[in-house]
């Protein structure tokens, strides 16, 4: 069996060497595609607040990293996503991005169980840390985050394999008012969430920033994060400004 991993990127330099340090004992190469435009459908003439030679220092956490900046243009991330897999030879390809990050025992239950399956496409679930360390939200979306090219269909990753960890709205005001100029779903973003929902401390119910009903911050250990995530700088903070 060999595994690939692919990363696309854009920004992310907080938990980027967090994410790829998660799996890289696990994973034989690990594909990371860099664009320095914004690849999810929306543009800005803002700068992005992270630097490529900021990015790339993050990334480069051994000899297993593969860098690649393509000279091309990306307008949907499903286009940036199928040229990082295409540069991708391993059987399984686990999509990993910037502020994802596994504990080593999930990953390597998840990738057995795929590797013995008989299905293309894994869905994941993933817990999303808000605002800190210490409050979550839980949800009922699947992303595909592993993919066996020697097969077809689908299939979901069960929860009770362990929890993995979507740090995307456990970020700096900087990062997340650049995120919501370049956001996919930007169309759909929910007015006055920022005000009401994102500045609201303690956490407010129903803060997704898309859709109405889905996540409700409630406290977490976060002793149960992956261990990797005690060295972090966000780890001792009640709120990530």
């Amino acid at each position: 069996m060999k595994v690939s991993s692919l990363t696309i990127l854009h920004y992310g330099r907080d938990y980027l060497s967090y994410a790829l340090d998660s799996i890289y004992d696990q994973v034989d190469e690990l594909i990371v595609c860099y664009t320095e435009h914004p690849s999810h459908g929306h543009r800005t003439n803002v700068p992005c607040p992270e630097t490529e030679s900021q990015l790339k220092g993050a990334a480069m956490i051994g000899p297993k990293v593969k860098w690649h900046k393509p000279e091309r243009l990306w307008k949907k991330e499903g286009d940036h996503r199928d040229y990082a897999l295409s540069l991708c030879s391993g059987d399984l390809v686990l999509v990993v991005d910037c502020d994802e990050v596994w504990h080593p025992p999930v990953l390597e239950k998840a990738l057995k169980m795929a590797w013995d399956g008989s299905v293309r496409d894994w869905l994941i679930n993933f817990t999303t840390p808000w605002r800190s360390f210490n409050f979550v939200c839980r949800d009922n979306l699947w992303p595909i985050r592993i993919i066996d090219r020697r097969h077809e269909g689908t299939a979901y990753l069960p929860k009770e394999t362990g929890e993995i960890f979507h740090f995307g709205y456990c970020t700096t005001e900087k990062i997340l008012n650049y995120k919501m100029k370049v956001h996919g779903h930007l169309n759909q973003w929910r007015p006055g969430w920022y005000e009401e929902k994102w500045s609201a401390w303690p956490p407010v119910d129903d803060c997704h920033p898309t859709d109405v009903g889905i996540w409700h911050p409630e406290s977490y250990d976060r002793m149960k994060l992956p261990k990797i995530m005690r060295g972090h700088k966000f780890w001792d903070l009640a709120r990530i400004e």
